[in-house]
């Protein structure tokens, strides 16, 4: 049985498709680099200004990175598909050493470890997404990064154990309502040569065979797959297809999770939780409290302020909370630490998920008025000192003209998240009944906060 023709599975087999794009995306990475290098600042004011009027800052944070999290929730992990790191690193594993990575490396702690130094080192301590010199500086990084595990281990070690949004990107992509999968099984059985996954074909230039350790037959769930395409080109007998299945499809199932997934996602939802509820001044006041006050008290200046912010509630809170609860399901229901957590993780990524695609709309609309500037002033300092001196200037009338259509957004989103999470709760297995209501109950209370907020923000 052939595949459908469908313009999507067309679109991953054509041979120099998914190439040609990454090439574009390598060319834009460039160019983005470059349009931030050397342009900083040390006035905090000065920077949060500064981020939205020069482009190459703009594109990335307010632009490139929303559609990171919209496609992976919707279609998987589509970006991976025309990363350029994935382009970087196989070029590279193509002449390198080729070691096997280690038990650590892939364990997944590495990439914990390097999304948390990213986020709270390099986000909320040094601001990357707001100075557009030290974003290019990061994104030089990550590419001497791809290039040496490319340099080093074998296959595409960087995409699979070292990417620092690898997580991210695999729990998100649980949601999604596309998997790629095999057409016909038994095409598989019978199939001798299996070209998606010879060792001889690892190195080709296209037609590779999955170099994530995948077998095309074999895929459970949407996690690991980086959605390359080659598989499509390596199969001879064209049975690889992208097909449509129901959103969040994957949580139904009884996955098992690392504590290296795990944890990552107990800093995502912190993350989420931060991101979405300071939008508004009142409960943003209410969650900077500790933070403001651990400062205060032990007279934190500078940058170092931006760390204890971060750890305090993407670190500290969400753990505190995760842990009340897996404490409590330990003592109902005696389940063990990962299994509670598990649980957890499954009952509250929905609303999580759905949280963050918030977070990218209010993202994206929200910098409208800036573009208008972009163009006599791609750079973007003499439009922030303008603006600094001017804030009348910033035409915000579209974002007014806008506004019910996000506060819709936003509350269908927050009540569609809580929906989908106690549906899934409520099919999951539980050790008992007391166990499922302990779940319900951190997902009404993880839930509420953002339904609440947002029905007094947007419609009070």
């Amino acid at each position: 049985m052939a595949k459908k023709s469908t313009l999507l599975n067309k679109f991953f087999a054509n041979r120099y498709t998914l190439l040609s794009i990454q090439i574009l995306t390598l060319i834009a990475f460039l160019l983005i680099i470059f349009g931030g290098w050397e342009i900083t600042t040390d006035n905090k004011k000065f920077a949060v200004i500064l981020r939205n009027t020069n482009i190459a800052n703009l594109i990335v944070w307010s632009y490139w990175w929303p559609f990171i999290i919209v496609t992976a929730i919707l279609f998987g992990r589509f970006w991976c598909s025309i990363c350029p790191m994935e382009l970087v690193t196989s070029f590279f594993g193509k002449i390198g050493f080729k070691r096997k990575p280690g038990k650590f490396l892939k364990s997944g702690w590495v990439i914990t470890l390097f999304y948390f130094i990213i986020l709270i080192i390099g986000i909320h301590t040094f601001a990357i997404h707001r100075i557009p010199h030290f974003m290019a500086l990061y994104m030089i990084l990550l590419f001497v990064i791809a290039a040496i595990s490319g340099i080093i281990w074998e296959k595409r070690t960087f995409c699979t154990h070292i990417c620092p949004i690898g997580h991210l990107l695999g729990l998100y992509s649980l949601l999604s309502f596309k998997k790629l999968r095999v057409a016909n099984p038994k095409i598989c059985e019978t199939c001798k040569s299996k070209d998606c996954i010879s060792a001889a074909n690892h190195y080709k230039f296209t037609n590779r065979s999955c170099t994530s350790e995948l077998y095309p037959a074999k895929i459970s769930d949407n996690r690991d797959c980086i959605l390359c395409g080659q598989c499509f080109k390596s199969c001879t007998n064209n049975n690889i297809t992208i097909k449509n299945r129901r959103i969040g499809a994957d949580l139904f199932k009884n996955l098992k999770f690392g504590w290296a997934e795990i944890l990552f996602f107990v800093v995502i939802s912190g993350f989420v939780s931060y991101e979405v509820i300071s939008e508004w001044k009142v409960s943003k006041g209410f969650l900077m409290a500790i933070p403001d006050w651990t400062n205060t008290l032990f007279g934190v200046s500078g940058n170092l302020k931006g760390t204890i912010k971060a750890v305090t509630l993407f670190v500290i809170f969400p753990t505190l909370f995760f842990t009340i609860f897996a404490t409590l399901k330990k003592i109902v229901a005696k389940e063990s630490w990962k299994e509670s957590f598990t649980q957890l993780l499954f009952a509250l990524l929905p609303i999580a998920a759905s949280m963050h695609l918030l977070k990218a709309t209010l993202k994206t609309t929200s910098r409208l008025p800036y573009w208008k500037f972009i163009p006599s002033d791609p750079i973007g300092v003499k439009t922030a000192n303008l603006l600094m001196e001017n804030p009348e200037l910033l035409n915000k009338n579209i974002l007014l003209e806008i506004a019910p259509f996000i506060s819709l957004i936003a509350l269908l989103l927050s009540l569609g998240g809580i929906t989908l999470s106690l549906i899934i709760t409520s099919r999951k297995k539980h050790n008992n009944k007391k166990s499922k209501a302990l779940t319900i109950a951190a997902s009404l209370i993880y839930g509420l906060l953002f339904l609440i907020m947002i029905l007094n923000w947007r419609f009070l």
